[in-house]
């Protein structure tokens, strides 16, 4: 199945630019799937989040017992997937006008 079949219809997206040590700086787009019951488990829900821009672009299907879970843990995976990367290949992230690794904070 196609990425864009498990990601299924984006609710929210935000697009980041990456700002290498050298080189140019590249978009990189945190997309955020529409949460659904888990057909295998019972009453679980998934939650399909991406990065898009960097090396892998792999959907995860993030699991919850209930939608806003799912979508509260897919989150924070997008967050934790983003700090890896800055400190793996010396990147900060901007966004808005802000720089560094705040920029890229998709919870409060």
């Amino acid at each position: 199945m196609p990425d864009s079949e498990i990601l299924g219809p984006v609710i929210a997206s935000r697009t980041l630019e990456a700002v290498p040590e050298s080189g140019p700086s590249f978009p990189v787009s945190l997309q955020l799937g529409t949460p659904r019951p888990d057909a295998e488990a019972d009453g679980d829900w998934i939650c399909p989040c991406r990065i898009e821009g960097l090396d892998d672009s792999t959907v995860y299907e993030i699991h919850g017992v209930d939608g806003l879970q799912a979508v509260s843990i897919a989150l924070s995976v997008l967050q934790t997937q983003l700090e890896h990367t800055a400190r793996a290949s010396g990147l900060t992230f901007t966004w808005g006008g802000e720089t560094g690794l705040t920029a890229a904070q998709t919870s409060p």
